[in-house]
């Protein structure tokens, strides 16, 4: 049977541990900045069941897991200018009210074109690919209509 490959970058899994540690942040307390190390890279591959994606902790390595914390460390530094951004984008939607996963997927695709200079269609392949997985039925296209937008008028 052939599966189909939800995830055709190298880096989806550093999105998703990413994505996992975002989630998780918004039901924290404390302000501790969250970092991933292997053992909780494995505990989250371990609750992944997706076709096409290999949650064997040995398909992986150091690099994924750092640039999963890149990502965090970013997201985190620049938050209020990410969720600004998404806010100008999304006027319609509040913040507040957009669902977590959505709002942390825009966070990741934002910052990786604004800070880390990825290329636009990359990124936005890459998050509309993870809504559909973690998302609602309208998170891809909720995603896509907020980066276009962004990549389209924001002077990157």
């Amino acid at each position: 049977m052939i599966q189909r490959k939800h995830f055709p970058y190298n880096r989806s899994y550093s999105r998703i541990l990413a994505l996992q540690y975002l989630y998780r942040e918004e039901f924290l307390t404390s302000n501790d900045k969250l970092k991933i190390n292997l053992e909780q890279a494995t505990i989250i591959l371990d609750e992944l069941k997706i076709d096409g994606f290999k949650s064997d902790i040995s398909n992986y390595n150091d690099l994924d897991i750092k640039y999963a914390n890149e990502i965090l460390t970013g997201v985190q530094a620049e938050k209020n200018e990410i969720d600004s951004l998404i806010q100008h984008y999304a006027p319609s939607f509040p913040l507040k009210q957009v669902a977590i996963i959505d709002k942390n997927i825009l966070r990741i695709c934002i910052y990786e074109i604004k800070f880390n200079e990825l290329n636009p269609s990359i990124a936005m392949d890459e998050a509309i690919e993870i809504a559909k997985v973690f998302g609602s039925d309208k998170s891809g296209a909720f995603i896509n209509g907020v980066i276009d937008s962004f990549v389209q008028n924001d002077k990157i």
